[in-house]
């Protein structure tokens, strides 16, 4: 009777053991008052995506190879395995939260009106994406994120960030990695920034808001706004190339007292490059301003051929002035009323030590300033 027993009580502890194991790697949603809760074993640089029509999204690295999935508005929440090759455990996820506003079908995902708190492995990189609402990451490889009315801020990336807000601002801190940040309506500011590699390029824009950088030493910069200041601090990096463009702002740049760059500037003739480096000028161009062409006047256009000409001038015809070859001429131009040129820039070259790293800026309707810190 027991050798009989002995395969039973075996083949049930296996089963009680495959029924715990799935249960690890995929947790039901449990509810706490009305938090609803669910989790997922993943790989430790899985790629997690998650969206939602409004709400604020939290996602923070730790230190477990799963996903931790909360929230207090939502009533389910799956997840949605997009591995081409299904391999275990999963490396791309999707994250799938649903409330009274939504459907069940896959197909209506980002239609959640819900706060959503998530925690991911560390080595993670994670998509986020809502519409009204702020967007707070912490502490994972890579995060892209995208807010139409809403705050955004990162902190501890180790190898990427993308970001993008429409009505918000950016703040990204303590990171490193690629970085291309944009926002329309919003400022943007990135302190205590490095590369990961040497490849690693740091790109900001903004179209009214601000742009603060602090501390970023990547060795390519990108920076460009059109209404907004633009200022820099810290040292720069060696052999970097640095651009700066902005419309109609100052563009401030303050620097250690040993820094060693090229500058090439452009200015607005009404504005000046404010500077308290010693710089050795290697050319400061003003161009010309583009030629007036005056119009015919009405006593011009009733003129005879002959009226005003000499006697021995008269029914002859006057040889032409030859004009310099300048290229082939499509058509006739007339300028009826010549519009002043919107900006004329000065063009500035100058060295600081021994050119270290290059500065190029170009502001149409503010001053350039550098400053010793």
């Amino acid at each position: 009777m027991k050798k009989k027993l002995f395969p039973v009580c075996v083949v049930g502890l296996v089963l009680s053991l495959a029924v715990a194991a799935l249960a690890h790697d995929e947790k039901s949603d449990t509810k706490s008052g009305d938090k609803v809760e669910r989790s997922l074993a993943v790989d430790s640089e899985a790629i997690v995506t998650l969206c939602v029509a409004s709400g604020t999204l939290q996602v923070r690295g730790w230190d477990k190879n799963e996903i931790r999935v909360r929230s207090l508005d939502a009533t389910q929440i799956d997840f949605h395995r997009i591995d081409k090759i299904k391999e275990k455990p999963p490396r791309r996820v999707d994250v799938m939260v649903l409330n009274k506003s939504t459907s069940v079908n896959p197909r209506f995902d980002c239609q959640a009106i819900a706060d959503v708190e998530m925690e991911v492995p560390a080595g993670a990189t994670v998509q986020v994406q809502t519409r009204d609402g702020d967007i707070t990451i912490a502490g994972v490889a890579g995060a892209y994120a995208g807010s139409q009315n809403g705050d955004i801020t990162i902190e501890r990336a180790t190898k990427l960030v993308e970001a993008g807000s429409v009505g918000g601002s950016i703040l990204l801190k303590d990171s490193s990695g690629r970085i291309n940040l944009s926002s329309a309506g919003g400022g943007v500011e990135a302190i205590n920034i490095r590369a990961a590699t040497d490849d690693d390029t740091f790109e900001v824009g903004t179209v009214s808001g601000d742009i603060q950088l602090e501390r970023v030493s990547n060795p390519r910069v990108t920076a460009k706004t059109v209404n907004g200041a633009m200022i820099m601090a810290g040292p720069l990096a060696k052999s970097g190339s640095y651009g700066f463009t902005n419309m109609t702002g100052d563009i401030v740049l303050s620097m250690p007292r040993d820094a060693s760059f090229l500058l090439n500037a452009k200015v607005s003739d009404k504005h000046d490059i404010v500077s308290e480096f010693n710089l050795k000028y290697l050319s400061d161009v003003t161009p010309p301003p583009p030629p007036v062409v005056k119009p015919k006047t009405p006593e011009a256009k009733g003129k005879t051929p002959d009226k005003g000409k000499t006697p021995e001038m008269k029914g002859k015809t006057p040889t032409p002035t030859p004009m310099p070859k300048t290229g082939p001429v499509i058509a006739p131009i007339v300028v009826e009323k010549p519009m002043p040129a919107a900006y004329v820039l000065r063009r500035v070259s100058a060295v600081c030590g021994s050119g270290d790293a290059t500065i190029s800026s170009a502001s149409f309707g503010g001053t350039g300033r550098r400053k010793k810190i």
